[in-house]
């Protein structure tokens, strides 16, 4: 499993940095309780399938989660490689699923850094559809 470099912020007094993962079946539940927040009509059932959908081709698709230092999840989002005409591949990605602690955006930033990482990983363009 990959772990993405994550620390979104490089001020002195700094939170902690989490760590960003692909999501994993362990943490599947966790990040259900997340989408749940997220959208409380999502039941179950639509989550595995959803979970399947996205499992089912990891070489351009895939879920990151954001945990923090200690295990509990803050957040996700899904990305998919689609063919671009202009950039030949783009990496898509969102929504962004978070539960921000503070008034930053820690969360996110740190998905986003990840999504950065993935996408010069897998050398494709990288555009977010969540409005980031």
């Amino acid at each position: 499993m990959k772990t993405f470099a994550s620390s979104a912020s490089t001020e002195t007094n700094a939170a902690p940095s989490l760590v960003v993962t692909a999501l994993t079946e362990a943490g599947a539940t966790a990040e259900f309780t997340l989408a749940r927040l997220w959208r409380p009509q999502v039941d179950e059932s639509r989550w595995l399938e959803f979970l399947e959908a996205w499992r089912s081709d990891p070489s351009s698709r895939g879920i990151l989660s954001a945990r923090n230092q200690r295990g509990g999840v803050l957040g996700f989002v899904p990305w998919w490689r689609q063919p671009d005409l202009e950039h030949g591949q783009s990496l898509l990605a969102g929504p962004f699923v978070v539960r921000e602690l503070g008034g930053r955006p820690l969360v996110r930033d740190s998905l986003k850094l990840a999504l950065d990482e993935l996408s010069d990983q897998l050398g494709v363009q990288l555009r977010l559809i969540d409005g980031f």
